[in-house]
């Protein structure tokens, strides 16, 4: 286990008349190297769900646990989780950067957030942020410019000059450059063009290839289907289920979620209702799916 969430609930404008729970005792674990779509309608959950993995938001009550962190805003139980931690990891707990240099974050339209004069400039914040010295951190930010595709004649040209796909690249570039452990991106696909959705989706698979958990909030369910190995189901502060994007997709209670069916399945069920006679239930990708419709011409 690698993250866990016990009990979490999280109320915004708690002493307000008007205050709602946003997280509604949610509990889940996430295992080192997974792959994790977090999905749901708006205004679910999922935004701030993340945003305990890395303390930018601390639960009402329960907690959330990102290997030996505790994140709550409770601080009897913060104090009773940590006590028999090491001294180090103790000291650990309170110094929140530490936490966020191993929980990445990319938020949502993440190029608005480039801001320094030069490309470069720009991924080495990070690392500077966390106290890397200079040349150290212009060498980890030329590498994780390297990994998602960013050649070295960008490097000294200004964010703001490059494409709306290569800007996302850069702001990713900037997490990756202080080699988090996890990797949080938070609708990484919205307002990309087809061309610049493809290429991102490639790259988000690298980086969990390369190790790394990944987890990202999606609407896209065709990325969810082509990415995750496990999805983590909100609806209304509520955690509904958590199952492979198979089971989510052929459930009988997908449409109760309010997700927008991915196009595969979309093909599938209407192949089943124009009278397709062949049992095509168990097919989960368009390639298996191709094999089969070549068979009854043969």
């Amino acid at each position: 286990m690698q993250i866990k969430c016990e009990n979490i609930k999280y109320i915004y404008n708690p002493k307000d008349p008007n205050s709602y729970y946003a997280l509604d005792d949610i509990s889940l674990e996430i295992e080192k190297g997974d792959f994790v779509a977090i999905v749901g309608k708006t205004g679910s959950g999922k935004s701030t769900l993340i945003q305990t993995f890395n303390g930018l938001i601390l639960p009402t009550s329960g907690y959330s646990q990102v290997e030996y962190f505790y994140i709550t805003s409770d601080k009897k139980l913060f104090k009773s989780k940590i006590k028999n931690l090491s001294k180090q990891e103790q000291i650990d707990n309170k110094k929140q950067y530490m936490l966020r240099k191993k929980v990445g974050m990319v938020f949502q339209f993440p190029e608005y957030q480039l801001f320094a004069e030069t490309v470069l400039k720009d991924v080495m914040f990070g690392p500077r942020n966390f106290k890397v010295p200079e040349e150290e951190a212009k060498e980890l930010s030329k590498k994780a410019l390297s990994e998602v595709g960013i050649s070295e004649e960008y490097y000294e040209k200004s964010p703001f000059e490059l494409s709306g796909g290569e800007k996302r690249r850069v702001a990713i570039a900037g997490i990756l450059a202080s080699n988090p452990d996890i990797l949080i991106l938070d609708e990484p696909t919205a307002g990309l063009d087809p061309d610049g959705k493809k290429d991102l989706i490639k790259l988000i698979k690298e980086i969990h290839e390369s190790g790394k958990t990944v987890i990202l909030v999606t609407h896209d369910m065709d990325v969810v289907m082509e990415c995750a190995s496990k999805v983590v189901v909100l609806n209304d502060a509520k955690l509904m289920k958590i199952c492979t994007p198979e089971e989510l997709f052929n459930g009988d209670d997908f449409e109760t979620f309010a997700l927008e069916i991915p196009t595969f399945y979309k093909f599938k069920k209407m192949l089943i209702e124009k009278g397709y006679k062949k049992d095509i239930s168990s097919i989960n990708d368009f390639d298996s799916l191709m094999g089969v419709l070549g068979e009854k011409h043969e």
